[in-house]
Parts: structure tokens; C-alpha cells; sequence
């Protein structure tokens, strides 16, 4: 039976003895409780003891022992015998202990434990004073590797822990099992995610043998830095750090600066480098990127705030050649700084945008900007919306835009004055000898004629242009190399009716009325003097909308997911009607862009104002939905929406119907899904093609997934055609091997675009890759149309894994239409 000795209750029965011991037994006022088998107290040396299953608690300490004692004096607690201490969560292990109450100090000779993720040993032992904040110790061995065999160790002489923060180790030797591999005089690891040393060896014919090293720490609390030090063997050495604020951790696109130079020892090799030249690339490269918020006035969060996106490149192919990632995900980065103020009714913006890298096409503009969010006009059923939008805009060619239109201008020039100058003729026949043909030789306009005998004339086709199409042509590019440039004034103003019908209100009914205005002043640039003028805009349109739903609670098919099946269908017409004539020779700025979707039918939503055309469309779809239970809540079991467009009036082309669109979506289980977004040509036009875009993730079982998808594209006026495969495949071969794939392959021309293959073993505390890449880049010159890559990926499983910009395993392909 246990015994328990309850030291305040002793101070108390010997509070009558001599006054010699109040010192003694204030201490003694402690509330520590010792439990053991055998319990004792000396009240002349103030030395209480335990022996068997000892137990002692004291505040928020607890310590088991085989045998223990406590110090009144001293306030020490000495435990022996297969020891264990909980201190402020952590558990500390050992044959011999010292704990003070009054200090609240631990020291030990030998001591484990552990902060996730790490598991520690160390001979001489101490922690400082009240909470633990800091854990000396000597002759330690360190691993994040949760077994009674570790796979590798490391051996410290001395190491300091900061919980939560760092580790610092002197005198380091890192052992493989029992062999020594590593040897450092100081290493220095914090316990936070991103931070610490982390290295990536590996090769690409781009860049050759590389080693990526990157070493992050905090300074102070507030800001997260991580240095890099790259080496290429085929392009030279790369510096670079980059700082995060803690503030915006969570978001990726505010609250850094990123930094970054390399001297390029061969940069005018790269994925396209058959476009290059000494004057477009120099071995000095470099990267200035910077993102931020700053609320107003600060330092809390307010509805004022001054957003930065900023990035100063020193060439175009510089994120192309070292940053393949942001590459692909931004290839031209924009360059804003955003005064914002929102509201609950409205944001407003100032906005300046700049062309600060002169080899990208961009628009410079400051624009004031009022967007007003729908609303309820006091209590009447009436809604508004709105947009209102002044500034001055210019249409800004790249460097390269601009060389080749005056290379252009120049050939036009000369041709012109060698084909039609030389005697006034409008032909642009030539005889054998160069000179002009006169006029009446019509038939063979825009020949060249070569005679070898008088009786017999042979004409060589060359373009059959006269002297109009060519003046026509240089005026066009003449025009474009001016650049477009203007002032503008836009404000846009709508109005809504909702209304219900029927039991249940089943049917939607929303009538809209629009209008408003487009100003520009001070044109210049377009094919002819616009100088100042005005587009009014009047717009009306309607939704129509019925919702049927029928349930079958029966339907019960746990394989594919099924607990109830709910069908909902939603027939639907969006009808609009913008009267807004266009202004001719006008350069537009905020200008549609080349796309495959279906553009947006609602005024509101047509960011393309100096394109706006007047329009008589209606957009007529039926929407299935199909619901079932899931997890306690309702899930999206799959879907249909299938819609086309009517023309009444058609902006862009001469079309009576769009194609059919469908957007389908099926997702059963967890580990199974499918899409397909398709469109099919039901009308005449020359403008109708046919495009799908499908994609299935299959997982069947815990050690196989499989992603597949298909992009094609046919008959489409402005982009090339294609039939696109992508594969992505990984297996668990057992539980410590694994293997992935990822393919794509163009079916048009039979390429396969990209390869790669990874090997992954999982070393318990390690996770070790081992992945090779063949990239087919299509136009390069020196034969060099492929680019190999091998990288080596060594990790420790609970500290980060280092983000690759070679793109191992990428994500090819993204659903939608081509933009």
C-alpha cells in the first residue's frame, strides 16, 4: 500500500518547536506531495524521503522514481531508479535527477527526450530557471529517426535547445547507422518549418551539375529570410535571398521580397534560344521582385490599404531559365501599385501600372476606379450596380514588338519606292531589266516578268498587291508602332428587378436596364485621328430561371457512393441587348484577348471596355445537378451544364449559334473523379470548332493513383490545332519504395513534350528521390531540341521539403479553354 507524506501538513505539527527552525519550516510550507511503498521525514535536517514507486507532485511537475528525496533546505529533489519528469508538457527520462523547487532548475548526468520532431541523449544535463526555455547538455546525440535502431545519428559535444526555436550543436560528427559520414565545428538547426540548411544536387543540360543551397532564419519575430547559394557547372554562380513577413504567412503573393543574381556564363543558351542575342542577354542577370500590403494608417488591419506588385527582371528569358515554376505560372509579371478603400457598397482603387521591363508588351495607365457591389435601394425590391473609371492609358510595345515593326515599316518603304517609284507606275510590274511596266499591263499584277524573247513573255507569281495595299499595310503598322494612347472616362450604371413565381417560388424572374457611357480624349495612335470622342452604352436583359427537384431516399450504393439521390434540374435564359456602337480607328487597350470560352454576356462583367460592341445574344442552358449525403452534409455527386448561344447580332463574328457547350463533373468517391468540358460545332460558321477537355483521377487502391487527361482542339481560326495527352501515375511498390511517372504527349505531330521519373525511398526519418526529366523543346537551334535533367532529393520528413524549380513532377496541363 502507498504512502503518502503531505509536507505542509508537517510544517503545520511542528510549528510549536524551537524558533531556531522557522527557517526550516517555511520551506517546509511547500505543498509538495510524495507518495511512495516507504515514506519518512526527518524534521532536524528537513530531509523527506520515499522508497518503491515513488510519486511526486509538485504545482505542474510530476516525477516517478524508484527511490527519491527532497531537500526542505536546499529545495532539491533527488530521484533515482528509472526516472521520469513532466515539466511544461515535456518529458524528461533518466537513472538520476535533480529537480528545485525553488529554482525550478533540472539537472541530470544522463538524460533522453525528446521535441518533436526531434529525439535527444546527453550526458551532462541542465534547463534554466521557471519555464523551459532554454536545455544544455554535453557529449548528445541528436536524430529525428522514432526507432529503437536509428538510421542516422548526430553526435554533439555540446548542445543548446531552444524550444520551439533552435538547436545549436558544437563539435558535430554524423553517423549512418554506426558510420561516421560528416563532420561540422557548429551547426545551427531551428525547429520551425522553412528553416535551417537544405541542399538539391542534381543536372540538366541547361544548366549542368547543380547544387541549390538555401539557408533560412528568422529575424525576430516578424520576418523570415532564406539565403541561396546556387552552382551551376554550365552557368556559374547564383546569389539570392528572400524575405517573407510572419503577417502574411498564409498568403503566397503579399508580404515578400525576393532577390536574386547570377553571373550566366552561357546565357544566350536556354529553351528558346534561337531568339536571342548579345543585345537582348548579358552574363549579368538578376530578379528584384516585391509584394506587399500596408494598411493605412497601420499597423492594424483597416479598410484602407496600399497594395505593391512589383518585379524588375533583367532580361525576358530570365524567370524562364531559373525560376521554370513562377515561369509558367506568371511568364510576364505585372508591375501595380494599388491605393484601395473598400466598403460594404463599394471599392475604390487608384491604380498605377507601369512597363518596367521594356522587353514585355504592357499598358502603362493611372486610373481612378468606383466599383459599387449590388444593393437593395432602400426598402424597395429594386437593385443597383455599378462601375465608374477615369484615367489615362498607354498601350506600350516591347522592345522587340517595336525592332521588328521598324524592320517591317522599312521593307514596306522599300518596296513601295523600288516597285512604284521608279516611273509612276501603279502596277508593280517589272521587266527583265528591274524597271516598272506601264499601267496597261494589268493583268499581271504584282509579277515579275523575265523575257527571253520578244515574242514570248514568262511571268514569275510574286504577290498580287497593288499600290493601295501596300500604303494600306504601312499605315496599319505605322499605327501600330505610334502606340495607342488616350484618356478615358467610363461609367456604367444598372438597375434590377427580382421576382418570383409560383408555389414554392420555382421560377426566377429578373429583368435588368443599363446604361452609360465611354469618353476618350487625346487619342492618338489607331489607323486615323480619332482626337476626341464619345460611345454611349444602353443595355437591357433579363434572367429566367425554374428549379425541379425530386429525392429517392432508396437509392443506397455505398461502391459508388450513394446514400440518397437527389435530382435538381435548372432550365435557364440569359438574354442581353447592348447597344453600343464602336468608334472607328479607335486603338483599344482593354481589349479582348484571344480565347476559347465563351465570352461574358453581362455588361458588369465585360472587362474589355475599348472592345464593347453592341450585341443581341441569348444564352439558353439547362443545368443538372445531382446531390447525395455525405459525411452529414450534402455532396455534389455529379452534374451537367449544357448551353449554347443565339445571335441576334454577334460582336465578334458572323455566327447564327455558338457551339454546345458541356460542362460535366462526376465525383463519387474519394478516390475517383472525372470532367470534361467540351464544345462542338452545331452551327455553319467558319468560327465554329470543336474543343474537349477531359480528365480522370483514379486511385484504386492506397498504394496506385493515376491521373489522365485529354485537350483537343480542332478547327479553331486562331489557334493551332491539337490533341494533348497528359499521364500522371504513382505506386507504392511496399512500404518503403515508391515510383512515379508523369507524361505528355502531343498526338498532332507525335511529340511526346515531356517525360520524367522518380524514384522515392523512404528512409524512416529520410525521404530520399532520385527523378530524371526529358523536356522536347520545339525551335532550337544547334540541334539542341531536348533537355535532360537528373535531381537527388534527401529530406528529413519533418522539416520542409525544398521546392525544385525544374518541375518533377508538374502539373502540365489546365482545364478550361486556351487564353
Amino acid at each position: 500500500m502507498k504512502l503518502a507524506l503531505s509536507l505542509a501538513s508537517c510544517a503545520l505539527l511542528l510549528s510549536a518547536n524551537a524558533h531556531g527552525q522557522a527557517d526550516v519550516l517555511g520551506a517546509l510550507t511547500s505543498n509538495i506531495n510524495i507518495e511512495g511503498m516507504e515514506t519518512g521525514f526527518d524534521p532536524m535536517t528537513g530531509v523527506a524521503t520515499a522508497k518503491g514507486d515513488v510519486h511526486i507532485k509538485y504545482e505542474d511537475v510530476e516525477i516517478k522514481a524508484g527511490s527519491a528525496e527532497y531537500n526542505a533546505n536546499t529545495g532539491d529533489v533527488v530521484a533515482r531508479e528509472n526516472v521520469t519528469v513532466v515539466k511544461d508538457g515535456e518529458i524528461f527520462r533518466g537513472e538520476n535527477i535533480i529537480y528545485n523547487v525553488k529554482t525550478e532548475e533540472l539537472k541530470a548526468n544522463s538524460v533522453r527526450s525528446s521535441l518533436p520532431p526531434i529525439f535527444y541523449q546527453t550526458e551532462g544535463f541542465k534547463t534554466n530557471s521557471g519555464k523551459v526555455e532554454r536545455i544544455d547538455g554535453t557529449n548528445a546525440w541528436f536524430t529525428t529517426h522514432d526507432s529503437q535502431v536509428q538510421n542516422y545519428r548526430v553526435r554533439a559535444k555540446s548542445i543548446t535547445i531552444y524550444p520551439g526555436d533552435r538547436v545549436i550543436m558544437k563539435g558535430v560528427k554524423v553517423y549512418a547507422g554506426k558510420t561516421p559520414v560528416f563532420w561540422f565545428p557548429y551547426i545551427v538547426q531551428p525547429l520551425d518549418d522553412e528553416l535551417g540548411y537544405f541542399f538539391q544536387p542534381g543536372y540538366t543540360s541547361q544548366w549542368g551539375a547543380f547544387l541549390l543551397n538555401q539557408y533560412g532564419v528568422m529575424h525576430g519575430d516578424h520576418t523570415l529570410a532564406k539565403y541561396h547559394l546556387d552552382l551551376r557547372s554550365s552557368r556559374g554562380v547564383g546569389i539570392g535571398a528572400d524575405f517573407y513577413s510572419e503577417k502574411w504567412r498564409k498568403n503566397p503573393h503579399i508580404g515578400q521580397l525576393k532577390l536574386y543574381y547570377a553571373y550566366d556564363t552561357d546565357p544566350l543558351t536556354g529553351v528558346n534560344d534561337s531568339t536571342r542575342s548579345d543585345a537582348l542577354v548579358d552574363e549579368n542577370r538578376y530578379r528584384i521582385g516585391f509584394q506587399h500590403r500596408i494598411y493605412i494608417p497601420g499597423p492594424q488591419e483597416s479598410t484602407w490599404y496600399l497594395d505593391f506588385d512589383l518585379t524588375k527582371l533583367s532580361d525576358e528569358f530570365m524567370l524562364e531559365d531559373y525560376f521554370l515554376n513562377d515561369f509558367r505560372l506568371e511568364p510576364q509579371p505585372d508591375n501595380i501599385i494599388n491605393l484601395v478603400k473598400r466598403d460594404d457598397r463599394f471599392t475604390a482603387s487608384l491604380l498605377a501600372r507601369m512597363q518596367l521591363n521594356e522587353f514585355y508588351h504592357a499598358d502603362e495607365r493611372v486610373e481612378l476606379a468606383f466599383d459599387f457591389t449590388r444593393s437593395r435601394i432602400l426598402n424597395t425590391n429594386i437593385y443597383y450596380q455599378g462601375e465608374t473609371s477615369l484615367g489615362s492609358y498607354r498601350d506600350k510595345l516591347s522592345d522587340s514588338e517595336r525592332a521588328r515593326l521598324q524592320s517591317k515599316i522599312a521593307q514596306q518603304e522599300s518596296y513601295l519606292s523600288t516597285t512604284y517609284g521608279a516611273n509612276g507606275g501603279t502596277t508593280g510590274l517589272l521587266d527583265s531589266d528591274g524597271n516598272a511596266l506601264p499601267s496597261t499591263a494589268t493583268g499581271l499584277a504584282g509579277t515579275t516578268l523575265v523575257s527571253n524573247d520578244a515574242a514570248v513573255v514568262r511571268a514569275i507569281p510574286k504577290q498580287l498587291l497593288t499600290r493601295d495595299d501596300v500604303e494600306n499595310d504601312l499605315e496599319l503598322l505605322q499605327a501600330e508602332l505610334n502606340e495607342n494612347k488616350f484618356l478615358r472616362a467610363h461609367t456604367y450604371h444598372e438597375f434590377l428587378y427580382p421576382l418570383s413565381f409560383g408555389q414554392g417560388d420555382w421560377i426566377n424572374f429578373v429583368p435588368r436596364i443599363g446604361g452609360g457611357v465611354t469618353y476618350y480624349n487625346d487619342v492618338e495612335g489607331g489607323v486615323s485621328d480619332v482626337g476626341n470622342d464619345t460611345r454611349p452604352i444602353f443595355a437591357a436583359g433579363f434572367d429566367l430561371s425554374a428549379k425541379f427537384s425530386k429525392t429517392w431516399e432508396d437509392v443506397q450504393n455505398r461502391r459508388i457512393g450513394l446514400d440518397g439521390l437527389r435530382h435538381i434540374i435548372q432550365p435557364y435564359l440569359n438574354y442581353s441587348y447592348v447597344e453600343a456602337d464602336s468608334i472607328e480607328g479607335l486603338g483599344t487597350i482593354d481589349r479582348l484577348t484571344p480565347s476559347t470560352r465563351p465570352r461574358p454576356i453581362d455588361v458588369p462583367f465585360f472587362t474589355a471596355i475599348d472592345d464593347l460592341k453592341s450585341w443581341n445574344i441569348a444564352r439558353i442552358g439547362v443545368r443538372n445537378l445531382f446531390q447525395t449525403k455525405r459525411d452529414g452534409g450534402t455532396h455534389n455527386y455529379a452534374g451537367i451544364n449544357t448551353y449554347l448561344d443565339l445571335f441576334l447580332e454577334d460582336p465578334e463574328f458572323d455566327r447564327d449559334v455558338s457551339n454546345l457547350y458541356n460542362d460535366i463533373f462526376w465525383a463519387p468517391l474519394p478516390w475517383l473523379a472525372l470532367s470534361i468540358d467540351s464544345q462542338l460545332p452545331i452551327g455553319s460558321s467558319d468560327y465554329n470548332f470543336t474543343e474537349v477537355n477531359s480528365n480522370i483521377t483514379w486511385m484504386p487502391t492506397k498504394n496506385f493513383s493515376w491521373s489522365l487527361g485529354h485537350q483537343l482542339l480542332t478547327d479553331n481560326p486562331i489557334f493551332v490545332d491539337s490533341s494533348l495527352i497528359y499521364s500522371r501515375i504513382y505506386t507504392k511498390i511496399n512500404s518503403n519504395w515508391g515510383f512515379s511517372m508523369n507524361h505528355i504527349y502531343e498526338m498532332e505531330d507525335s511529340t511526346l513534350q515531356y517525360q520524367s521519373y522518380s524514384i522515392h525511398r523512404d528512409l524512416a526519418s529520410w525521404t530520399m528521390s532520385l527523378g530524371g526529366l526529358i523536356r522536347e523543346n520545339r525551335g532550337q537551334k544547334n540541334g539542341k531540341d531536348n533537355e535532360y535533367g537528373l535531381v537527388l532529393s534527401l529530406t528529413l520528413k519533418d522539416f520542409p521539403q525544398v521546392s525544385i524549380p525544374l518541375d518533377l513532377d508538374p502539373n502540365p496541363t489546365g482545364q478550361g479553354g486556351r487564353e
